[in-house]
């Protein structure tokens, strides 16, 4: 698959996307969507590490393929249980397809798979991280707390990670 038939502007909606559970084949991939997406990404080795300690990553990815292309994928979410918890470690999405509904879709599909015993979501975020903090409150996550210094920031400084939970 070619880049511009992934694109948004070819006609592809949020709806057409397939929502599936990543393999160790995808990582490669994933490493690729979040190089875009981020300015600390993870590598390779850190999704494969994940998917082999039992973290769930679920991706968002054109359906008319199987290939795994970097481009095949749009968004991801990688998440890890503790008890009646659920931890959103990673959420990634393509930065063509930002500010278009992809996050919220992925993010109530991951919600979606919560099992009945999980009780609460955690995850962190950037504090300078404006439209995250916007996707998760209007998904009903609220601030719990602060890292201070927590995410490194390309200039070498650090910036603070806020604490945000949802009670399922």
């Amino acid at each position: 698959m070619n880049s511009s038939s992934s694109s948004p502007s070819s006609g592809f909606s949020v709806a057409d996307l397939a929502f599936v559970r990543a393999e160790e084949g995808d990582c490669g991939a994933l490493a690729i969507l979040a190089r875009g997406a981020h300015s600390h990404p993870w590598s390779a080795q850190q999704y494969r590490d994940s998917l082999g300690s039992g973290h769930r990553c679920w991706v968002l990815r054109f359906p008319e393929t199987r290939d795994k292309q970097p481009s095949n994928l749009v968004a991801c979410c990688v998440t890890s249980r503790l008890f009646d918890e659920i931890e959103v470690l990673d959420v990634a999405v393509a930065p063509e397809w930002q500010n278009r509904g992809v996050g919220t879709q992925l993010l109530q599909r991951v919600l979606a798979q919560c099992p009945d015993d999980v009780a609460r979501v955690l995850l962190e975020v950037r504090a300078s991280n404006r439209s995250a903090r916007a996707l998760y409150h209007k998904l009903g996550f609220s601030e719990d707390g602060r890292r201070k210094n927590y995410y490194p920031k390309s200039d070498g400084t650090r910036e603070d990670a806020l604490l945000m939970s949802l009670i399922l």
